[in-house]
C-alpha cells in the first residue's frame, strides 16, 4: 500500500514579458512554461541544473519557446521530447540539442518533418485556439522541418544532466513510443501525457489500454523513488496518489466493469470516455 506523501509544490507564477506563454516556477531549479490559450494546455518543463538545463517538450510550435527559455537561463538547453503527438515537439526546431526514445515514429518524424496542412490542422486550426495570436507570430509560415537528434534513447538509460540523473522508462498506452522521466536526484516524475488532470487520449492512433495498464504497473514499481508528478497539459503538478487510481480506472477498463460515455474530441475523433474523478481514458 503506498505510504504517506510530502506535501504538494505550490507552483508560483513569475511575470515574463510575453503574450503566449505562461511561466510558474514550481521549486529552485523547476519551472512550468504552459499554454494556456491553446486547447490543449500543454505545459513543458525546464530543470535549471547545474551549468546545465533540459526541456522536456517544446509544446505547440506556436510563439517563440526560445526566447521564453533564455529569460529563465542562460545555461545551453537538452530538449527531451516525451513522444512525437506534434503538440509536444512544434518548436523543436528553435532547439539545436534534442533527444528522443529510439521509436520508428521518432525516427520517420525526425527525419521527414511534418506536412503543413497536418500541422495547421492539430495546432493552429481556429478550434484549438484562442486569439489574438502571439507578437510577431505567422501561421501561415509555421513549419515542422526535419531536425537532428543528438542522442536515441533507451528504456532505461539514466541521463547525467546539469547534476540531474533521469531515468527513461518507455510507458507506452496513450502513444507507442511515450516515456516518462524519473529525477533520481530530486524525486520527481515527469509523466507526459499518461497521467494528468483530466483525459488520457488512448483513442488517438497508437492508443492501447493494455499497454497503458502496463506502463502503470511500470511506474508502481518506483512509487517510492518519487514525491510528486509534473505532467504535461492542465494543472502543471500532481499529487503521486493519481496513480493508483489511474491503475485501477484501466484495469477496470480492461474487464468492462465501467460504463462509457461517447463522445467526439475538436478534430471530430469518436473516443468513449471511463470517468474516474480526477482522471479519465478516452478508448476509441
Amino acid at each position: 500500500m503506498p505510504g504517506l506523501q510530502k506535501a504538494l509544490p505550490q507552483p508560483q507564477r513569475i511575470t515574463i514579458d510575453d503574450d503566449w506563454f505562461e511561466v510558474q516556477k514550481v521549486n529552485d531549479g523547476l519551472y512550468a512554461i504552459s499554454e494556456p490559450r491553446h486547447y490543449e494546455h500543454t505545459v513543458l518543463n525546464l530543470l535549471i541544473g547545474e551549468q546545465h538545463a533540459v526541456l522536456i517538450d517544446t509544446g505547440c510550435g506556436i510563439g517563440n519557446l526560445r526566447r521564453v527559455v533564455e529569460l529563465l537561463t542562460s545555461h545551453p538547453v537538452t530538449v527531451i521530447n516525451t513522444h512525437t503527438h506534434l503538440d509536444h515537439l512544434g518548436s523543436n526546431n528553435q532547439f539545436s540539442n534534442i533527444m528522443m526514445f529510439d521509436h520508428p515514429r521518432s525516427r520517420s518524424i525526425s527525419r521527414d518533418g511534418v506536412p503543413r496542412e497536418t500541422l495547421f490542422w492539430e495546432l493552429m486550426n481556429d478550434k484549438v485556439v484562442t486569439p489574438p495570436w502571439p507578437r510577431g507570430f505567422e501561421r501561415e509560415s509555421a513549419a515542422l522541418r526535419p531536425f537532428a537528434v543528438s542522442q536515441w534513447l533507451k528504456h532505461s538509460d539514466v541521463l547525467e544532466i546539469g547534476g540531474r540523473q533521469l531515468m527513461v522508462l518507455h510507458t507506452p498506452g496513450e502513444a507507442p513510443d511515450h516515456i516518462c522521466l524519473l529525477d533520481q536526484t530530486h524525486r520527481v516524475l515527469f509523466c507526459g501525457d499518461i497521467l494528468l488532470n483530466g483525459a488520457v487520449w488512448s483513442h488517438l492512433d497508437g492508443g492501447d489500454v493494455g499497454a497503458l495498464r502496463a506502463s502503470y504497473e511500470l511506474l508502481m514499481r518506483h512509487y517510492d523513488e518519487f514525491d510528486f508528478l509534473m505532467p504535461s497539459h492542465n494543472a502543471p503538478c500532481l499529487s503521486k496518489d493519481i496513480l493508483p487510481i489511474a491503475l485501477a480506472g484501466a484495469e477496470d477498463v480492461l474487464a468492462g466493469k465501467v460504463q462509457p460515455e461517447e463522445g467526439m474530441d475538436p478534430w471530430e475523433r469518436h473516443y468513449r470516455k471511463y470517468d474516474f474523478g480526477r482522471i479519465s481514458i478516452l478508448t476509441k
